[in-house]
């Protein structure tokens, strides 16, 4: 029987998300029985909600008045917006602090203030890429504005039963449905913004543009040219050029660049290879050319971004 190759597509969002050194962990769902307010330190993660029953608020620094959120909403929040979930409209003058919170518990037959179910999603390295400024600081989904059958009501439904059966599994299955969530509401926002000229976004709407990124994402340690990137997605160099930085906002060899530091972060927190190795296998020839592109798109030289990272480890609140 002949052997088929799978040849799928670069998932380009999976490769950003992945070199910006995403971790995942479900926050357990939580059960308000009483009115109470619990803080999220949101410091390098995405922030997620989602209601399974009653009413939260969300309050923010940047927000004068508390998000309201129903039963069936989800709240996504881009990395580093702290905020406090509160049973009540008006924020009461005790906050817990989630390492430490214990929430009264329910009593038996009781129904809850409010139940509610969160996932982080820790992006430890410093994100360069343009996908993390598209994002927005706060992104509600409302319930009544979810199609029936979409993914995301389904996804909602499945896990609103998960959490309230407790049963073998339902950890890794909590874990899958909010992974599900996460991504899809990512696209929503994605499809959104694809109408936005000079963005990431929109450049993903433009086929030959789009496979250039996959090129380079794909293999960001080749010595790309703007004469083979173009010839490579069918476009002459001058039109590769205009059509890109038309539909990204930045040339084709600065957005390697990025591509590059990018990748350099996570093998720089996550293997012990040496600076020539790390330069090497992100396209450069030498540690010295290299630790100039990435000191002037991380702002900090390589060496002093792997120290840090280092002692950031020792962290109890990083996800590992």
């Amino acid at each position: 029987m002949p052997a088929f190759a799978y040849n799928a597509a670069m998932d380009l969002l999976a490769d950003v998300l992945r070199q910006a050194g995403l971790q995942t962990r479900i926050l357990q769902q939580r059960v308000f029985a009483a009115p109470a307010a619990l803080a999220f330190p949101c410091e390098k993660s995405f922030g997620f909600h989602v209601v399974t029953q009653g009413q939260a608020f969300i309050h923010t620094p940047e927000h004068e008045a508390p998000l309201a959120l129903g039963s069936g909403d989800v709240a996504l929040m881009a990395r580093g917006c702290n905020h406090v979930v509160s049973t009540q409209e008006k924020l009461p003058p005790t906050v817990l602090r989630m390492a430490d919170a214990a929430l009264p518990a329910l009593p038996e037959g009781g129904k809850p203030l409010l139940t509610i179910v969160s996932g982080a999603y820790q992006v430890w390295n410093t994100p360069v890429h343009p996908f993390f400024d598209e994002m927005p600081r706060w992104y509600v989904l409302r319930a009544h504005d979810i199609e029936r059958f979409d993914q995301v009501e389904l996804a909602i439904s499945m896990l609103a039963a998960e959490t309230a059966r407790h049963e073998v599994g339902s950890e890794t299955v909590t874990q899958a449905l909010l992974d599900i969530l996460f991504t899809q509401i990512i696209r929503k926002i994605i499809a959104q913004r694809h109408a936005t000229p000079r963005s990431w976004s929109h450049a993903l709407q433009n086929a030959p543009i789009r496979s250039a990124l996959e090129l380079m994402h794909g293999d960001c340690g080749r010595d790309w040219t703007l004469d083979e990137l173009a010839r490579r997605v069918g476009l002459s160099r001058a039109g590769f050029a205009q059509k890109f930085k038309h539909a990204l906002g930045t040339p084709p060899l600065q957005y390697l660049t990025t591509v590059r530091v990018q990748k350099a972060m996570d093998l720089l927190s996550n293997t012990s290879d040496k600076m020539e190795t790390v330069s090497q296998a992100v396209g450069y020839k030498d540690a010295f050319s290299f630790s100039k592109a990435f000191k002037k798109v991380a702002g900090i030289p390589p060496k002093e971004f792997r120290a840090r990272d280092r002692q950031d480890k020792a962290l109890d609140w990083r996800f590992s």
